[in-house]
């Protein structure tokens, strides 16, 4: 009768979701994140919290955690070490969330143990990203549900009344899908990064005769959430967009140029007119020569002498031809 009785509440459980809101903040992390549905033959009651806490909101601000309890976190969890970092620089916003041997209770019952957690994740902001990246190392062997090994992926669990500590509870079956994240895996130019686990626990609960006293939401557990954004660049009108294209172009161009064997600025001098040329520009006008925009003895401003020394050199010729055909005709 006492089944009964939570069948009736337990046909309300609502579903399992992501506690809280995310932040907006440039780097943040929280540590564990625990959401439980009202499962009355468990022992659970509805609940959300948090716990382990670190956020940089603002340039230049690092945060090393918060590890109040407001939440009773601790009456449900136990961890051996842990730790909750987050960083906002100029140079790279960054967030990490570590714990080893995490269990979690159902009731007073251990129910789901992790032995180890490392989750990080940081962008570089313009000018020089926006680069990012994010990892979660889990150490996926030692997932552990009622002593039953758990790994990434989607696992269904026979168990009995007895390991889940419900009396009155047979046969039934577990489902777990643990799920990390990690975007992006490898770094890439984006301007978010962001990384975690989860483990989200459904249930077909059965009494001793096998008939259904709960199929449901168990438990949804977040563990190592780290997120670190960068600033994005504002929107700009069309004359603004133009000249930041230029810019960006000068500046690709810039740094292409320092990354060859010549140096970012080359000059060029011609003879001894003193004519410089710089890669992308005009060639400056000569110091010294003829008229200006001629060159002493080149261009159009030589070419009537070399005619007319042209024209004594033909001339003399042809009379010289004339006289050789004169004699041979005698």
């Amino acid at each position: 009768m006492a089944v009964s009785a939570g069948v009736a509440t337990l046909a309300f459980a609502g579903p399992v979701g992501p506690p809280g809101v995310r932040s907006a903040a440039p780097a943040s992390a929280t540590l564990v994140q625990l959401t439980e549905s009202p499962v009355d033959v468990l022992g659970l009651e509805a609940y959300t919290g948090r716990y382990g806490v670190a956020e940089s909101a603002g340039a230049g601000e690092a945060d090393n955690g918060d590890f109040g309890d407001p939440d009773g976190m601790l009456r449900r969890i136990g961890l051996a070490t842990r730790q909750a970092r987050t960083a906002a620089d100029p140079a790279k916003n960054w967030a990490q969330a570590q714990l080893t041997s995490l269990e979690v209770k159902a009731g007073r019952k251990p129910f789901l143990k992790v032995a180890s957690l490392d989750s990080h994740a940081e962008c570089v902001p313009p000018p020089v990203g926006p680069w990012a990246l994010a990892y979660n190392r889990t150490d996926s062997g030692m997932i552990q549900v009622l002593g039953h090994l758990v790994r990434p992926g989607r696992t269904e669990l026979s168990v009995t009344g007895a390991e889940l500590g419900a009396a009155g509870i047979g046969k039934s079956t577990l489902t777990l899908v643990v799920t990390p994240f990690q975007d992006p895996a490898a770094q890439s130019r984006q301007g978010y990064a962001r990384a975690g686990l989860d483990i989200v626990v459904t249930a077909v609960l059965k009494d001793k005769d096998g008939r259904p006293v709960y199929d449901g939401p168990v438990m949804f557990l977040r563990l190592g959430e780290v997120e670190a954004q960068c600033t994005s660049r504002p929107p700009t009108s069309s004359t603004t967009s133009a000249t930041s294209t230029s810019s960006t172009t000068s500046a690709t161009s810039a740094t292409s140029t320092a990354g060859s064997s010549a140096s970012a600025t080359i000059s060029m001098t011609t003879g001894s007119s003193g004519a410089t040329t710089t890669p992308g520009g005009a060639a400056s006008p000569p110091s010294s020569g003829g008229p200006a925009g001629r060159l002493p003895g080149t261009g159009i401003g030589a070419l009537p002498a070399q005619a007319v020394v042209l024209l004594v050199l033909l001339g003399a010729g042809l009379l010289l031809l004339a006289s050789a055909r004169k004699r041979d005709s005698r």
